[in-house]
């Protein structure tokens, strides 16, 4: 069987069976999934991607918006370099297919070039993973890759995340003919139409409020990443407080109670009785405590299996919960009504606090972005994320992305790009001002992932990726190795700096270009029209000391 017929079937298939998007990374073993491209295999968005890395985050992006993503790449290293993106997906439960092309098996294991074993790369961190030979359009191959979308989106185990479809292609690897897109797959695909099998999801029944949680005197509802959209509904029931972080997804109906780190870890979290956690919370060493707490009831409601219990003190895992059904009571009323007051307290002294600084720092350049926005925000999973969760008010109707699944600083331009394009917002359309992708990110963040900017203005991405530039690594000042290590050892093996002309950097890959000298002025450029992407350079403080003050500023 022609290697490019395979991939053709391949594409042709995985078509009908819901795939949006298809990333190429150029490889010669891969290449008869160009060819089959090129033909016309696949109906959905297909473009090509240097960067395999780059590829794998933006595919991590677009599964963030819906979409239902497939990273094409060639054997060997190429198809490590998508480990990050894949352990982010898995840890996230977000859908993505790695395609990755391999040498047949008796070129492996006896030292040919770019060979390795590669069939189970990824370990534990994919939902699925298959082997295929070439082999001709039926319906066994139709069943393996049902399956493998099965897997990819949850169905039925109700766990989304990465699956890897790993193809074995024999020479010769190029059509017996010249490619034309005029002659689309129909012909290849005249012979055999895949025909898609309906996976149905697990449908747990939802348990009641007053069985699993009970009473409460100083009930919370933690809301991480992936929360439950009825966490809203929940917290209105029940009376208790809804406590979100940033890419949690709660604030979009509103009704959260911000600043929770500070209210966390204040004498008023002493009292918590009670919690209800949904999503991943990944963020809050305070948050992390408290759910550790012997005294503290947790309540998990997650549909997943492995659940989350980050602290290890579930008392109860439930798939899904019912609103409360019983009056509030009136001792959970009052506490709830304390907690406001002190979220509004709160409130005024880290006004009063960040008002009394320098005004430079990524505390106050998460507010200047708060305030000057309306559009989607893609958040660094290092100080940028925690910055908007401490000191920003409200991200009420916000949609707001963070890598928190593994919360690595990799591929965080890439994410944001594949946000834009999933999205809709690239290409020939137009955003107005303030209404754009805005991604905030460190400097070493944004230089870990430089080379994913050419993404950004392949695809016209109506993006404004701002950095905040700390000078290297800010997050570890404000942990335990800023008072663990001295400056020298610090900045040597911590901060590690990096010397970039931003502006140089933006005009290689031909971005709009702009630098602030103070968030203050922030809200003059991201009300300036633009279209594409734009890199926007913004100089700021370390401000550890801010950090720690704002979490304990209710003691």
């Amino acid at each position: 069987m022609p290697s490019v017929d395979t991939a053709s079937a391949i594409l042709a298939s995985l078509d009908a069976l819901g795939l949006t998007h298809v990333l190429y990374c150029p490889g010669s073993r891969s290449a008869p999934f160009a060819y089959a491209l090129e033909a016309g295999a696949f109906s959905g968005d297909a473009r090509a991607v240097l960067d395999e890395r780059g590829a794998g985050f933006m595919a991590v992006g677009l599964a963030r918006t819906g979409a239902l993503p497939a990273i094409v790449v060639t054997s060997g290293t190429a198809v490590a370099e998508l480990a990050p993106a894949v352990l982010e997906a898995s840890h996230a439960r977000l859908p993505l297919l790695v395609v990755s092309a391999d040498r047949p098996g008796e070129l492996r294991g006896v030292g040919a070039s770019q060979a390795t074993d590669q069939s189970r790369l990824f370990g534990t961190h994919v939902r699925a993973q298959v082997d295929l030979e070439p082999q001709e359009a039926s319906t066994t191959l139709v069943g393996h890759l049902t399956r493998c979308v099965a897997a990819a989106c949850g169905a039925p185990t109700g766990t989304p995340g990465p699956v890897q479809i790993n193809v074995a292609f024999r020479d010769p690897l190029t059509p017996a003919s010249p490619v034309s897109p005029s002659t689309s797959g129909d012909e290849a695909g005249a012979s055999f139409a895949p025909r898609p099998t309906r996976v149905l999801p697990a449908s747990p029944v939802s348990a009641r409020w007053e069985d699993m949680v009970g009473p409460a005197a100083a009930g919370l509802i933690i809301a991480g990443e992936g929360a439950s959209p009825f966490a809203r509904e929940w917290s209105r029931a029940s009376g208790f407080p809804l406590l979100a972080e940033p890419a949690s997804g709660a604030w979009a109906d509103g009704g959260v109670t911000p600043f929770e780190q500070s209210l966390v870890a204040s004498s008023l979290g002493r009292e918590v009785d009670t919690v209800v956690v949904t999503g991943r919370p990944t963020l809050s060493r305070p948050i992390h405590a408290l759910l550790a707490r012997p005294d503290v009831r947790v309540i998990l409601v997650d549909p997943h299996a492995p659940w989350v219990d980050i602290s290890g003190n579930a008392s109860v895992v439930v798939a899904d919960l019912e609103p409360a059904r019983e009056p509030i009571r009136a001792a959970q009323a009052e506490w709830a009504s304390r907690v406001r007051d002190a979220a509004r307290d709160a409130g005024e002294r880290i006004d009063s606090l960040l008002a009394a600084g320098s005004g430079r720092t990524t505390l106050d350049l998460a507010r200047a972005v708060a305030a000057s926005t309306s559009g989607p925000l893609v958040l660094g999973a290092s100080n940028p994320v925690r910055a908007f969760d401490l000191a920003v008010p409200t991200l009420e109707g916000r949609v707001v992305h963070s890598n928190r699944g593994q919360a690595g600083i990799d591929g965080t331009i890439a994410t944001a790009v594949g946000i834009a394009v999933g999205a809709g917002y690239g290409g020939e359309t137009t955003v107005p001002a303030g209404q754009r992708v805005t991604a905030v990110m460190g400097d070493l963040t944004a230089c870990h992932d430089a080379s994913s900017l050419a993404l950004a203005a392949a695809a016209r991405a109506h993006l404004d990726i701002i950095v905040a530039d700390d000078r290297g690594g800010g997050i570890f000042a404000t942990l335990e190795h800023g008072r663990a290590t001295t400056p020298q050892a610090y900045d040597r093996w911590f901060g590690v700096a990096q010397d970039v002309d931003y502006e140089a950097l933006a005009a290689a890959y031909r971005l709009a270009f702009a630098r602030v000298d103070n968030p203050a002025q922030l809200a003059r450029v991201l009300e300036t029209p633009q279209a594409g992407p734009r890199l926007v350079h913004v100089p700021v403080e370390r401000g550890a000391h801010l950090y720690g003050a704002i979490r304990d500023i209710l003691n």
